[in-house]
């Protein structure tokens, strides 16, 4: 993290508020999970991790360096009739949640808290929220964006997935305006936060929080927008190109290889193929001896493929 924009130029902000402190990232990861193997009960577990830890560090589970906050309720409410009231109290129910889960980092971000850093000097230390990795409900939830929208930029419904149209981040002066009008009215306060762009919600924890923007904060899904939209189209375009018993038959002709699980009936039929794809489509020729690109093989088509998506998905998910 310390090799992005975000940390420097929240530096230059804390040091215009009290200069000779440290900055300490806080990492908040939340999704919706089931918790139960009966009745189907789920919650959302909220995980905290700080980015001044070394990734190969983090991305360990032995190591512990994430620590489970809470449980955030899930509860359909099912007394509330009218489907908008009922939207709407859910929603604000997860935002008091959260919002009473992430209170201290409020006094923690603007006064700081003596630590000891690895060298044994004492700092002040300024926890800021910094990342929020979730899927797209819970960055929505999150954001107060409407479903459908993008929850980082003003880019129209109707462009989501243009890499060609202008974006900008939403403006979190216009929402955090929006917000306050909550005193002024009922429909004052819905005309103000439709006019930003964003649900009617009561007091997120998005105001409180210092040196935060929440618009920053979110991270591209990696699992759905990458892998899942990426690689299950390519699995699709190799098996239509080059036939899925063909894929299937040097899937089961891989050599063993004890970091990667082999499947015997191919993986036409599973999603779990990033592993060894290259390996598998390595000279494989096309239907009816077709040549593919003036003489280029298809592994170095589909290189080429996955580096230019890589771009494009870069660039969408760069705002």
């Amino acid at each position: 993290m310390h090799t992005g924009k975000w940390w420097w130029e929240m530096q230059k902000k804390l040091d215009e508020h009290c200069s000779g402190g440290t900055i300490v990232p806080i990492i908040i990861s939340l999704d919706k999970t089931q918790v139960t193997m009966f009745r189907i009960k789920t919650a959302y577990p909220v995980y905290l991790t700080i980015g001044n830890i070394p990734k190969e560090i983090c991305h360990k589970l032995s190591y512990g360096s994430h620590i489970l906050l809470a449980y955030l309720p899930t509860t359909c409410l099912e007394y509330i009739i009218n489907q908008a009231s009922h939207h709407h109290a859910i929603a604000n129910l997860y935002y008091a949640c959260l919002c009473r889960v992430l209170a201290l980092l409020k006094p923690a971000g603007l006064e700081g808290i003596p630590m000891h850093s690895r060298d044994g000097a004492l700092r002040r230390c300024h926890l800021l929220f910094a990342t929020f990795i979730s899927d797209y409900p819970e960055q929505l939830l999150a954001t107060g964006v409407k479903f459908g929208e993008c929850p980082k930029c003003d880019i129209e419904a109707k462009d989501m997935g243009s890499n060609t149209a202008p974006f900008h981040l939403q403006k979190l002066r216009e929402v955090l305006d929006a917000l306050a009008t909550l005193n002024h009215g009922n429909l004052v306060f819905v005309h103000a936060c439709t006019t930003a762009g964003i649900k009617p919600i009561i007091h997120p924890f998005l105001e409180d929080l210092p040196f935060t923007n929440i618009f920053w904060a979110i991270t591209p899904d990696v699992l759905h927008q990458l892998y899942q939209g990426l690689l299950k189209h390519l699995l699709g375009w190799l098996s239509a190109a080059c036939g899925a018993a063909e894929i299937d038959a040097r899937c089961r002709q891989l050599s063993l290889n004890h970091h990667i699980c082999l499947f015997t009936k191919g993986i036409t039929c599973l999603s779990h193929m990033c592993c060894f794809i290259f390996g598998i489509i390595i000279d494989v020729h096309l239907p009816n001896n077709l040549n593919p690109c003036g003489g280029y093989s298809t592994s170095y088509i589909l290189c080429n493929t996955l580096v230019t998506a890589q771009r494009h998905f870069t660039h969408s998910t760069r705002h």
